[in-house]
């Protein structure tokens, strides 16, 4: 259970670097070169994606590199559907509640960061 909450922490942290990214290139993509913020944010998320890959399978999950791309197949896949369920949400907080993107960036990774750890945790890196 301890081992549990570290790892989940950890994770946290190399979320919070694939997050950097994708709030970065979201940022930059609508306001800098005046994207539709949905498409930034998907772009965004793409980015984060091979960073958080990396930290998890390097420093959270030690994952010794015989699997590696079987791993990183099956991360994909699973933060593939995060990014299904991130933009659902996003347009829905953003379009439908009215709440400002850059709110409901913050809103829609905090709810997909949860699924995506319990994913990485029982499914790619168990």
């Amino acid at each position: 259970m301890i081992d549990d909450f570290k790892k989940f922490l950890i994770y946290g942290i190399g979320g919070g670097f694939g997050f950097l990214t994708t709030f970065s290139l979201t940022i930059f993509l609508t306001e800098k070169l005046k994207f539709y913020y949905l498409i930034s944010a998907i772009i965004g998320y793409l980015g984060g994606i091979f960073i958080n890959f990396i930290f998890q399978a390097f420093i959270t999950f030690k994952t010794k590199e015989k699997l590696f791309l079987l791993r990183f197949i099956k991360f994909l896949f699973f933060q593939l559907l995060g990014l299904t369920l991130y933009s659902i949400l996003m347009f829905f907080f953003t379009d439908i509640l009215k709440i400002y993107y850059v709110i409901s960036l913050f809103l829609s990774t905090g709810i997909v960061y949860i699924i995506n750890f319990t994913l990485a945790k029982n499914f790619v890196f168990k």
